[in-house]
């Protein structure tokens, strides 16, 4: 008999034993058709403030990354082929073959940098002067991306606001006084 063959069970059984698997499945179904929901959502308000959501896609890509080899030898060869084709990439074929020789100290800070925009936590593994780099690194970028965010937050705020979404026209639905 195979593993995991119900044929002992009686047809009530069968019938119990599918209806509990029913249910267990159809709720975590529910659950990610919600957060499917919300995810499309997000990205919806993304692309309403003119996010690019392949540049999103990529920065998710980039952040889950275990080798930056993988990103790095992409990036090389497609702009190898662009060169290819004569757009104007500037190719140097050892454009990224450099990044060892980075000083401990800078490259800390800009790791620092990058998980302090990507908003995870003040926690390094380096040491020292590399330490101290990478969480004022860290800080830096949290203080700018909140001083960014808030203006950008404020523009388009105004924008939908001011209706400025709806340039070079009267106002399509004119608010009458109420004193009048």
């Amino acid at each position: 008999m195979n593993a995991g063959h119900n044929s002992d069970l009686t047809p009530a059984e069968l019938k119990a034993l599918k209806f509990h698997h029913y249910k267990a499945i159809s709720a975590q179904k529910a659950k990610v058709e919600a957060e499917q929901a919300e995810y499309k959502r997000l990205r919806k308000l993304a692309k309403a403030d003119t996010i690019i959501l392949s540049d999103l896609d990529f920065m998710m890509k980039c952040a889950a990354v275990e080798d930056d080899a993988v990103i790095t030898d992409k990036a090389r060869r497609e702009a190898e082929i662009m060169s290819w084709f004569a757009l104007p990439v500037h190719f140097q074929s050892d454009m990224f073959g450099g990044t060892d020789r980075e000083p401990l100290v800078d490259r800390a800070r800009r790791e620092g940098e990058a998980a302090g925009y990507a908003a995870k936590d003040c926690a390094t593994d380096y040491d020292g002067e590399a330490r101290e780099a990478w969480i004022a690194g860290w800080h830096d970028a949290q203080g700018q991306m909140l001083r960014d965010l808030a203006s950008a937050m404020e523009k388009r705020n105004t924008a939908v606001d001011g209706d400025e979404l709806i340039s070079g026209g009267e106002e399509p639905f004119p608010v009458e006084d109420e004193a009048a």
